[in-house]
């Protein structure tokens, strides 16, 4: 099954890359080229085999991670969605190195990171902690991005492309906000092994996929990149699920 799962989700991310990309790449531009045809579907190819490795508890998908964290990152930047550029390149990429150690005295006679779970108590102040969070740096991220585009002299927001998709000003530094936040603390409990880590990924994943179905509908010369991109959140979705069930 995990074979299958994975040739199925690699071989369409190859070509929507190339399929998009051999449309819409501007060739003349290096960067447009480099995004479209290197970052882009390393970074959707990548991403799927660290969450299936982190799925079966498997200790190898730190280096896959940490690939995934440089050329995501770039991603997120290109399509103005700052939160999740500083989030992979201020965090992820660091974290992979504690999974690594941290994972490495808790391996069991199959090589697997030996699982544990919070109790309800923990689970609670978690969740009252996360949201608290996810308040805060979403009313921050509004006045963030407007810095980020005039300063940067950037032409593309991801929020203003919600905002111009559901008609709500909100919406985009809230998804935004939530994704960071669930992510920093599914990362944290996936250093420490906690199962109840996949509940947050399952609702980050769901996030993402609105927030980059938003950019494929608003912002068509994206397709080369966010397509792909796009691919590899459902296969997030779909992995989190199999986390959850094994």
């Amino acid at each position: 099954f995990e074979k299958l799962w994975l040739m199925i989700f690699s071989s369409v991310i190859l070509a929507t890359t190339i399929y998009f990309s051999a449309t819409l790449t501007d060739w003349t531009k290096p960067w447009n080229i480099i995004l479209n045809w290197v970052i882009s579907p390393i970074s959707a190819l990548t991403g799927v085999m660290c969450v299936v490795l982190c799925a079966k508890g498997h200790i190898s998908n730190w280096t896959w991670g940490l690939i995934n964290s440089i050329t995501y990152g770039a991603v997120a930047w290109a399509s103005g969605y700052y939160g999740d550029w500083m989030l992979n390149w201020f965090f992820f990429i660091p974290t992979q190195f504690f999974i690594y150690f941290a994972w490495k005295k808790h391996i069991d006679n199959a090589g697997l990171a030996i699982k544990k779970r919070l109790n309800w108590k923990s689970i609670a102040l978690s969740a009252l902690t996360g949201a608290a969070i996810i308040y805060l740096l979403s009313t921050t991220l509004v006045h963030v991005d407007s810095w980020f585009i005039n300063a940067l002299k950037r032409n593309v927001s991801i929020y203003q492309n919600l905002e111009t998709m559901f008609g709500w000003k909100y919406l985009g530094p809230f998804l935004d906000a939530s994704t960071v936040v669930l992510q920093i603390f599914a990362e944290i409990f996936l250093i420490f092994r906690l199962a109840e880590q996949w509940p947050l990924w399952f609702a980050t994943n769901v996030a993402s996929i609105i927030i980059w179905s938003a950019v494929i509908v608003t912002d068509p010369k994206s397709y080369s990149y966010s397509i792909p991109t796009l691919v590899m959140w459902i296969a997030y979705l779909v992995n989190s699920v199999y986390g959850t069930v094994t």
